[in-house]
């Protein structure tokens, strides 16, 4: 029982309590939330348990692209539709006895689903508390996890849109990482196994995040030479090796063999012409500091974990050099996509899931924090981190309600609005009316042609 009674753990129960002693509270659907690209992901569900009909002739909204057969496919993979199996079946069971409507969008396929999501997450957050407790004690794992969830937009995309790719990948890749660390600290090969097999499953959810293998290729990795001696131990292993690649497979044949069915082919890019990377033109400015949807604008957490890493490499920390090459080459590949904002969004969705391993530099930050010799110092830093974590979770938590009442637009936000709507949840008709001024919209259509600017 006092194992149980660790800080980390009671951390997990303020969460577990939290999620579904409010579970009503935060969304905003009024009878499913599968829309946009929510829908997308749940067509495939949809298409074989309700019509037994992959050929979506059925019209339920999605977004089919024709392929070169003439046939008709998901714009996305399948990879959400298989996590949300196990859910969807619990839901279809209770719409069936019950009475429900079965075509897979009543009440019981909403709140099987939402809650598989929180579960989710909560799954990623002991992954996560597991990792961290290899590299920090427990208090500072409890404050981390903490930050984590009420600190971040992770906390809007498992409680609001907790449906998109991003709170299943943050499971996935918290996954991925403990088994990355405990691959390298008792090589146990089950642990290669189990983390290609996830890095496979990622990869098929959202084909870029295949650049979290630079995590176990690069730690311990402090220059080129080490790098080399990396290569070559991967490739003593032989016939593991090759069993481990057979793992990262795995979770994608489904995909490859419903592509050949449907397309012709294995490999088929489902986003079709209009939609690509730009890398000649990387919005960097745009994606870390942007009033539209800015990472550090709207989730200024991050910058603490960047303080946290950049402390680690001065450090020269095993793990610190992987993560920021990680960290780097995904900003790149979003900050180069067409639509650099993603949409829809609170703040930059395209890097929640990366939080999972944001975790060990933000653990390091407070770790420094706390490793102050000096006692005045260590009392007013202390002190100030504390003040500046406090209104970070305030404010993210504030700007989830104005999210709610529709103040904070997915959007459209500018400068102008950030600042009139600064703290504010009480509108009237005129300050709606001139709020409503202040938003600015994307040009997708130009944005596809390059202009991509805010």
């Amino acid at each position: 029982m006092a194992k149980l009674a660790t800080p980390s753990v009671l951390a997990l129960l303020i969460i577990f309590i939290f999620s579904f002693s409010t579970i009503k509270y935060w969304i905003n659907w009024q009878q499913h939330p599968f829309d946009n690209d929510v829908n997308q992901y749940y067509s495939y569900l949809v298409a074989q348990f309700i019509h037994h009909d992959f050929s979506f002739k059925f019209d339920h909204n999605f977004w089919l692209i024709e392929t070169p057969t003439h046939q008709l496919v998901p714009k996305v993979t399948m990879g959400m539709a298989i996590l949300y199996l196990p859910f969807f079946i619990i839901g279809n069971n209770i719409a069936f006895t019950f009475d429900f409507d079965g075509l897979g969008y009543s009440s019981p396929y909403a709140w099987s689903i939402h809650i598989g999501t929180i579960i989710y997450v909560l799954i990623g957050f002991w992954y996560t508390r597991k990792m961290l407790l290899l590299f920090f004690n427990e208090w500072i794992t409890a404050i981390t996890i903490l930050l984590l969830l009420f600190g971040t937009n992770l906390f809007y995309y498992t409680y609001r849109e907790g449906e998109m790719t991003h709170s299943y990948l943050f499971f996935l890749i918290s996954i991925f990482i403990y088994h990355s660390i405990k691959w390298y600290s008792l090589q146990k090969i089950k642990h290669f196994y189990i983390l290609c097999f996830v890095a496979g499953f990622i990869t098929l959810i959202r084909p870029t995040e295949i650049i979290i293998l630079i995590i176990p290729l690069l730690y311990k990795v402090s220059n080129f030479k080490t790098l080399k001696l990396r290569v070559i131990e991967l490739l003593s292993l032989k016939w593991k090796l090759a069993l481990a690649i057979l793992f990262f497979i795995l979770p994608i044949i489904p995909q490859l063999i419903f592509w050949k069915v449907h397309t012709g082919q294995f490999l088929f890019f489902s986003y079709g012409s209009t939609e690509g990377f730009f890398f000649s033109d990387p919005k960097f400015y745009s994606v870390l500091f942007g009033w539209h949807k800015g990472w550090f604008t709207y989730t200024p957490l991050a910058l603490f974990m960047i303080l946290g890493l950049i402390l680690m490499i001065i450090k020269k920390e095993h793990i610190a050099i992987a993560i920021s090459v990680y960290l780097l080459i995904n900003i790149y590949l979003i900050s180069c996509w067409w639509d650099w904002g993603f949409g829809g969004a609170f703040g930059m969705r395209a890097l929640v899931q990366s939080y999972a391993l944001l975790a060990i530099p933000l653990a390091y930050f407070i770790k420094t924090i706390y490793s102050i010799s000096q006692k005045s110092i260590k009392r007013i830093t202390i002190f100030i981190s504390s003040l500046a974590f406090i209104f970070i979770i305030s404010l993210n938590i504030f700007q989830m309600r104005q999210f709610k009442i529709y103040v904070y637009h997915w959007d459209g936000m500018t400068k102008e609005a950030y600042q009139y709507t600064f703290f504010r949840l009480h509108f009237g008709r005129i300050d709606r009316a001139y709020l409503e001024t202040l938003y600015k919209f994307p040009d997708y259509d130009a944005m596809r042609k390059g202009k991509r600017d805010e």
